[in-house]
């Protein structure tokens, strides 16, 4: 039974960060330099070893990049879900406190929700570190 009231606001969510990270993702892997390909098949690499070593380790940039997008999407696709259908949560907290001009507590909780997008977009940026540690070094120099 919950899963009637939570599953159409998890469908917004998905449908609302997948364009973004799906287009970036796309854009990554056409962005891989052709020459490389070409030297990996001259060396006889099966298509599974260039995507492993060449065309998912230059796409991984854009992907995260396209992800840190989706993360400040589903904060605000789940606000918005909350106020067209919600009995619970920020977004119908946001709509109560409007309603009651207690608009000190609406922005609060536009704090709140910036402070959440933020916190999203660090932890991103803390994983594409450890899933990429070539361009620690890189950043370093």
């Amino acid at each position: 039974m919950v899963w009637l009231r939570v599953g159409p606001k998890i469908l917004l969510i998905v449908l609302t960060t997948f364009f973004p990270v799906t287009v970036s993702l796309v854009s990554g892997f056409r962005s891989v330099d052709p020459d490389v390909i070409d030297l990996m098949r001259t060396m006889n690499a099966t298509d599974l070893q260039i995507f492993m070593r060449a065309k998912l380790p230059m796409a991984l940039d854009q992907f995260f990049s396209g992800l840190r997008i989706s993360a400040t999407y589903a904060i605000v696709g789940a606000v918005i879900a909350e106020w067209l259908g919600g009995f619970s949560g920020l977004g119908v907290y946001m709509m109560r406190v409007r309603k009651s001009f207690s608009y000190d507590s609406m922005f609060a909780v536009i704090i709140l929700i910036s402070a959440l997008s933020l916190g999203l977009m660090k932890g991103i940026d803390l994983l594409a570190k450890v899933c990429m540690p070539w361009k620690q070094g890189a950043r370093d120099k």
